[in-house]
């Protein structure tokens, strides 16, 4: 899976540490939300949401062009992270503009 020149992540390794700092970003929100932070659980849903959400576009986008070097476990994984994230950052626009 090699590709010159692009916006997303190129290779496995790239998309193995994207995944990784998704997750943690995950964690951080629940950490910050548990000891009620609630300004910094809100922004910090919404930062790793876009974050998570670029992770499984790249980890889309290099399934697609090669299926031998980007795992489903791989794709399932970041997407579910990206889904979660995207939950609570939804979650928190909600709960701040009063819907």
């Amino acid at each position: 899976m090699k590709r010159k020149k692009g916006f997303l992540l190129r290779d496995v390794k790239q998309l193995n540490l994207g995944a990784m700092v998704s997750g943690a970003g995950f964690l951080l929100v629940l950490g910050a939300s548990a000891l009620g932070w609630r300004g910094a659980a809100d922004i910090l849903s919404l930062a790793f949401a876009l974050v998570s959400l670029y992770v499984f576009a790249s980890a889309a986008e290099g399934r697609r062009l090669d299926r031998e070097a980007v795992s489903y476990n791989l794709l399932w994984g970041t997407g579910a992270l990206a889904l979660l994230t995207c939950l609570c950052a939804a979650a928190s626009l909600r709960q701040r503009l009063g819907i």
